[in-house]
């Protein structure tokens, strides 16, 4: 399942088409090609060296290129890879025609992710793979909530205590983040009795997603890619939502 799941995301992203733009800024990367805007938060670690050499990135690489740089170990290249991949997801007609095909599938109303189990969540073990700034006023109708960090803070769970909580959760959700550093598949199968929920600006609304094990895609399709482009130069990764429009699309509850 580790690499099938980024295949998957890959194949169907055109290979005759070219990347017009790759921006790279401090904390989040943007790709434009074939008339779309995509982007997702980057991480400028680069302990293994770039499957580009220098400056191949300002030469034409073609959207599937482009995508497929997510399967890097270099996860600042890989963070362009999931721009590419949300360039092409993260559009209403690709959206709606691909959800189609799921039964079951739909697009959920627009309030909050976070929001939306409502009073569900009481008596409920939930986790979430990150910190979400604000979701944790939500959350706190849980039975028992598990923040799980790759550097915690007082009161979180490291991130490697996955392997033993995980498994007992009733909801996870999981940073958009998690398909760049490759830890999304293990946590996806970690999760296999739970609703999972991906979730942030960096979530690429794919329906192939859902036959991983994720049962909700809360992301943002980018409709002003001027406003993206401003936010992506001022390293706003989360003011990235508002150049777009939040949605939710998934399994109801």
């Amino acid at each position: 399942m580790m690499w099938e799941l980024y295949e998957r995301l890959i194949e169907p992203i055109p290979d005759d088409v070219p990347v017009d733009e790759i921006l790279v800024g401090t904390s989040c990367t943007m790709v434009r090609a074939g008339g779309a805007a995509g982007a997702a938060a980057n991480q400028r670690l680069e302990s293994r060296p770039r499957i580009l050499g220098e400056g191949e990135w300002e030469q034409e690489l073609t959207w599937r290129q482009a995508a497929s740089l997510i399967n890097s170990w270099n996860f600042l290249e890989a963070g362009i890879g999931a721009a590419a991949i949300n360039a092409y997801y993260n559009r209403k007609d690709v959206l709606m025609n691909g959800i189609a095909a799921y039964e079951g599938v739909k697009i959920l109303e627009s309030c909050d992710t976070f929001a939306a189990p409502g009073d569900g969540l009481a008596g409920k073990k939930v986790a979430t793979i990150g910190h979400f700034h604000y979701a944790e006023r939500y959350l706190k109708t849980a039975g028992e909530l598990f923040v799980l960090e790759r550097e915690p803070r007082e009161g979180d769970y490291p991130d490697t205590a996955c392997e033993y909580i995980l498994p007992d959760m009733d909801y996870i959700y999981i940073t958009g983040f998690t398909l760049v550093n490759k830890t999304l598949p293990r946590l996806l199968e970690l999760g296999k009795n739970a609703r999972v929920v991906l979730v942030g600006p960096s979530v690429p609304m794919a329906p192939v997603l859902f036959e991983f094990g994720v049962r909700e895609l809360a992301g943002t399709l980018i409709t002003d890619t001027e406003k993206t482009e401003r936010l992506v130069r001022f390293g706003s990764h989360r003011a990235v939502v508002r150049s777009g429009i939040p949605v939710r699309a998934g399994y109801e509850e």
